[in-house]
């Protein structure tokens, strides 16, 4: 038990002086006017009265002093605040991070561990004095703020009601930033017409309610913030997962394709169950799995004449988490681009294109730069006949509707220009060039080795704003990449073969490098939009997924495993990103118009920690380790709002006491 003085030392004197008064009435003499009365029967009531108010005489008993005595005494006891308090401040700024991630759908504690953790600062929250604020954030691999500071209890408990299971991973180093940033305002207003002054020296305590598996915080400084970790879950809950799940087309023979998936058993038992395959909800096959406690194994299956479908894995077996008992894979849909080839003789261009992973995605076309003069090529272009089109060493007089690849040309000056930041600026031709760096961001670039090339003479070319740089020489960039309304342009700023006194001559010895073929490869299926894997691609639950899809559209439709349609369009970059992919499962993307879907992406959880159900004792902040605490932690526990209670109900038997002594 411990006491807050409430009251400054005159309004303690002033107080302490209302005990004397209300005894000092019990002392004082009545004075009563000296009257003649017909009888006796009063005198002994009237001398009885004169004991009772003599100064000099002992007080009696009295129900009515006792009960106004013991109110008093009940108020200033109020006003001394007493109560018992555990770790925390009156006053004191409180946020409250709450775990949703995958891990928190387990079952080791009934209902779930989100539900537990949700109860937990519930109770804490209850627990709080009325000078206390507070925030709600949850997190997963994102940080989530559901309630700023505010001193309303019922908005916080709002706030952590509202609280859902998400299907992603666990990373709670951007909760914590947002804590740290958030808890130290100068001032905030987030209740209605209520303004609450928080001081930048006042710390803040941190409720960290997770199971542990928060990844690496790495060596961030938290500054004023006193993290508290409360861990959810029970202690060595066993799981079976799957990691991994993918698909791989068989090169000996085309239409088999083999499915590959990981599983990871987390518990210390051995577990037998039954891995079951599905092709569109129908039992396609089914594998007996035999893991070791602590232990990660591997299944394959064989899948043949199928050309597209969507697949799913199940585990049939019965853990504390469900969702990483299942995974999703698509075959995606064939689909082969359209290719024009526009050229006056190019060996090793050439080559590359009719190598057989091209030919897999593309079916090329090929003529030669008086072409671009005909009434075919014109209808050809209006039509978007083409996805992409490769000039070399030539230009159109007006850029087509397609993607385009220009080698060792420039673009019409339709989109050129010396000054326009908007446009294309080419710089005048140095000789020779060594290429210096190559971006290993680009689809297109990320596998080139251009360190031994050589080249002749080249141009340096700057893309618009809004292109990016893919190759830069010791005269500046040589390649780059823009976009061009729904359309890519790609510039390399110099020749593979360029004429010559004696007939055509090698630029660069780039073409009999191994990269060049690697090169055209990347070019035609990112430029334009083709597809060569069997295994639709697979990103985790939330995370976003930039598609590439044929540029005669510019939007396109994805259906959701629930079956809600969202449509996308083109962005700015040329590119399509879609980012709602937080339910796990196979998506479908429609083209406009075509009943079948031109491409298909899988969401999965994949992450051996999230399949962890260990409960982590501590995590580390840097340098600091912070051991889980008892979850009991409370709040200071106030009685002076029971006092004044008790004081009220004492006022109203002290007023009942003397209306019936006034009546008898």
């Amino acid at each position: 038990m411990n006491w807050i003085n409430t009251l400054t030392p005159w309004q303690w004197l002033l107080l302490a002086a209302i005990p004397p008064a209300i005894l000092s009435l019990y002392f004082l003499k009545l004075k009563r006017r000296e009257m003649v009365v017909p009888s006796t029967l009063l005198w002994k009531r009237t001398i009885e009265d004169l004991h009772v108010n003599s100064i000099w005489q002992r007080l009696r008993n009295n129900l009515l002093l006792i009960l106004q005595l013991l109110f008093m005494g009940l108020v200033i006891l109020a006003c001394l605040r007493p109560g018992w308090s555990g770790m925390n401040r009156v006053g004191e700024r409180r946020i409250y991070i709450i775990d949703n991630s995958a891990s928190m759908s387990a079952t080791d504690q009934p209902p779930t561990r989100l539900d537990v953790a949700k109860a937990k600062v519930r109770e804490l929250i209850s627990d709080t004095s009325s000078d206390d604020v507070g925030m709600v954030i949850a997190f997963s691999d994102r940080a989530d703020v559901r309630q700023g500071f505010t001193s309303d209890k019922r908005r916080l408990l709002d706030a952590v009601d509202s609280i859902q299971f998400t299907s992603h991973t666990t990373d709670a180093r951007e909760a914590l930033r947002a804590a740290a940033g958030l808890a130290n305002p100068g001032r905030t207003s987030f209740e209605d017409n209520k303004d609450i002054q928080v001081a930048d020296a006042v710390p803040a305590t941190v409720y960290l309610v997770t199971d542990g598996a928060i990844g690496d915080l790495g060596e961030a400084d938290y500054g004023q913030l006193k993290i508290e970790y409360l861990p959810v879950g029970a202690v060595d809950t066993p799981n079976l997962g799957i990691v991994g799940f993918a698909l791989e087309r068989n090169e000996e023979r085309t239409e088999e394709i083999e499915a590959f998936a990981r599983i990871v058993n987390t518990g210390k038992e051995h577990v037998d169950c039954t891995a079951s395959l599905y092709l569109d909800d129908v039992l396609l096959d089914a594998s007996a799995v035999s893991i070791d406690g602590g232990q990660e194994t591997g299944i394959r299956f064989e899948i043949q004449g199928i050309e597209r479908g969507k697949l799913k894995l199940e585990l049939d077996h019965s853990d504390g988490l469900s969702i990483d008992n299942v995974a999703y894979a698509a075959i995606r849909p064939s689909r082969q681009i359209a290719v024009l080839l526009v050229t006056a003789g190019n060996t090793a261009l050439q080559t590359g294109l009719k190598t057989t992973r091209v030919q897999q995605i593309a079916s090329v076309v090929e003529q030669d730069p008086t072409f671009l003069n005909s009434p075919e090529y014109a209808a050809a272009v209006a039509d978007s006949q083409y996805d992409l089109i490769i000039f070399d060493a030539c230009s159109p007089s007006k850029m087509p509707a397609s993607n385009t690849l220009f080698i060792g040309s420039l673009p019409p000056e339709d989109i050129q220009s010396n000054d326009a930041p908007s446009k294309w600026q080419f710089g005048e031709p140095v000789s020779p060039a060594l290429i210096l760096d190559v971006n290993r961001l680009s689809p297109i670039t990320q596998y080139l080795e251009m360190a031994s090339v050589s080249i002749v003479e080249a141009r340096s070319i700057t893309p618009p704003e809004t292109g990016t740089i893919l190759m830069t020489s010791d005269s500046g960039p040589v390649f780059a990449v823009a976009p061009r309304g729904p359309f890519q342009d790609a510039i390399l700023g110099f020749d593979i073969v360029r004429p010559g006194p004696n007939g055509t001559e090698m630029n660069t010895d780039w073409g009999i490098k191994r990269s060049f073929p690697v090169f055209v490869y990347a070019a035609v299926e990112n430029l334009g939009g083709g597809i060569t894997q069997a295994s639709a691609p697979s990103v985790r639950p939330g995370w976003p997924i930039h598609l590439t899809l044929s540029s005669r559209a510019d939007t396109y439709e994805i259906v959701d495993p629930k079956g809600n349609r969202t449509t996308i369009d083109r962005g700015p970059d040329g590119r399509f990103i879609f980012t709602q992919t937080d339910t796990p499962g196979a998506y479908e993307v429609f083209a406009p118009g075509l009943e079948y879907p031109v491409e298909l992406f899988c969401s999965n959880l994949f992450s051996s920690s999230e399949s962890d159900l260990a409960i982590g004792t501590e995590i580390q902040t840097g340098a600091e380790m912070i051991a889980a605490t008892d979850t009991t932690i409370r709040a200071r526990q106030e009685t002076w709002r029971w006092l004044l209670l008790l004081g009220l109900v004492l006022l109203m038997v002290e007023w009942v006491v003397f209306n019936k002594r006034v009546f008898i």
